[in-house]
């Protein structure tokens, strides 16, 4: 008995009159009248009668329209469950981002997730680019997200380009470095940074002392800055709040360091494909480095 059957069954158990409920269905009587009798031939059972008095139900006739109702709902909501899925605006996704990328993207993103597709379950995980991989290759996420040429090539892995972070010296708003009259160099700072130093941070931290505060926490390493005089080798993508807000600020780059740049890159499993939600927030992704190069580039 087929989901189309059961609707016949049902318009008809409700209107009680082949006439309108061959209307409601947009079929000839005929039609909707074969669609009965084939119900009733292959369940052996009447579940109609119709005399001169019009159409009535048998009683197997009205225990089959009750339930078949409640079928035919829940055939509509997975319908409309598949619907919202194929939109990726429903269902559950798992992902990665590394912690430069997570504070640039994710507040935004997934506020706009909230608002926009409060049905959608996500499950975000901020690590390292290496733990990152460890959780991709398990297939306990979907994706992940760090900076271009921080995992190994062979990795049985496919990138998608998301868009181009500037590489920053990030420092606090009076630090002696800023002053007219300043005296010293790069070098005679501490460096902070998020991790181990990957090949898009190489060049800007050619200039910076050997002296390293190394922290995975992104406010942590925020509040260092704002609190020392260390040096935060990141990106102002990744404190665009707190530039705006005076509480950080980008240190000029030094001669030849200026424009440095690196590539944000989607990574997922070779040969599988991404699920709609996963593209959903691909995009958003892009659109957000998009916000950030207009907000940002200008000042610098």
């Amino acid at each position: 008995m087929d989901l189309r059957s059961l609707r016949h069954l049902v318009v008809l158990a409700r209107r009680l009159s082949y006439t309108k409920a061959a209307e409601e269905l947009g079929l000839s009587q005929s039609a909707l009248s074969r669609s009965i009798q084939a119900v009733e031939a292959r369940a052996k059972v009447r579940l109609f009668d119709r005399d001169r008095g019009g159409v009535h139900m048998t009683s197997v006739g009205r225990a089959v329209a009750d339930r078949a109702t409640v079928l035919l709902r829940e055939a509509d909501d997975l319908e409309r469950m598949l619907a919202r899925a194929a939109r990726g605006a429903e269902g559950e996704i798992s992902f990665g981002m590394a912690p430069l990328p997570a504070a640039a993207l994710l507040p935004a993103t997934l506020a706009e997730a909230l608002a926009a597709r409060p049905q959608l379950v996500t499950q975000a995980a901020v690590r390292s680019a290496d733990a990152l991989l460890a959780l991709l290759l398990a297939e306990k996420i979907e994706f992940f997200v760090c900076a271009e040429g921080q995992i190994s090539q062979a990795a049985p892995v496919k990138a998608a380009a998301l868009g181009v972070f500037p590489s920053s010296l990030i420092v606090r708003p009076r630090h002696p470095l800023l002053a007219p009259d300043a005296q010293g160099a790069i070098a005679d700072y501490p460096l902070a940074v998020s991790g181990q130093l990957g090949e898009h941070h190489a060049p800007a931290a050619q200039v910076v002392g050997p002296s390293q505060v190394v922290l995975e926490d992104y406010g942590a390493l925020a509040r260092l800055t704002q609190a020392s005089d260390a040096i935060w080798l990141s990106s102002t993508f990744a404190v665009a709040e707190e530039i705006r807000d005076g509480r950080l600020v980008e240190l000029p780059a030094p001669p030849g360091q200026a424009g440095l740049a690196f590539r944000m890159i989607l990574y997922s499993l070779d040969r599988r494909s991404l699920s709609p939600a996963a593209l959903w927030l691909k995009d958003q992704f892009r659109t957000r480095i998009r916000e950030l190069s207009e907000l940002v580039t200008p000042n610098r």
